[in-house]
């Protein structure tokens, strides 16, 4: 048993290294779309975007991984809003 859960917990940190280093990835091109957004005076905030993002995302899921997934979203949102705007000198 106690392998059974090493094991699965090697995955599980093998997987959140990945999550980890796509997050960066995502919040770099976020960066850039930011700057973008604030040389042509834009808002960070895009509501129907990021509305669009979740609806593609939990579009072919069951409806308990819709939850979970649009939980994720909201949240990594967020961070790349507040990560643009310390990064810009901007609100959010």
């Amino acid at each position: 048993m106690e392998n059974e859960i090493t094991k699965l917990r090697r995955e599980i940190d093998r997987i959140d290294d990945q999550i980890k280093v796509l997050f960066e990835q995502r919040m770099v091109l976020a960066l850039d779309l930011g700057k973008i957004k604030k040389e042509k005076n834009l808002p960070v905030q895009d509501t129907s975007r990021e509305n669009e993002i979740i609806s593609r995302l939990i579009a072919d899921q069951d409806d308990d991984m819709t939850g979970c997934i649009k939980i994720l979203f909201t949240v990594i949102l967020e961070a790349s809003r507040s990560y643009q705007a310390k990064k810009l000198g901007s609100k959010q």
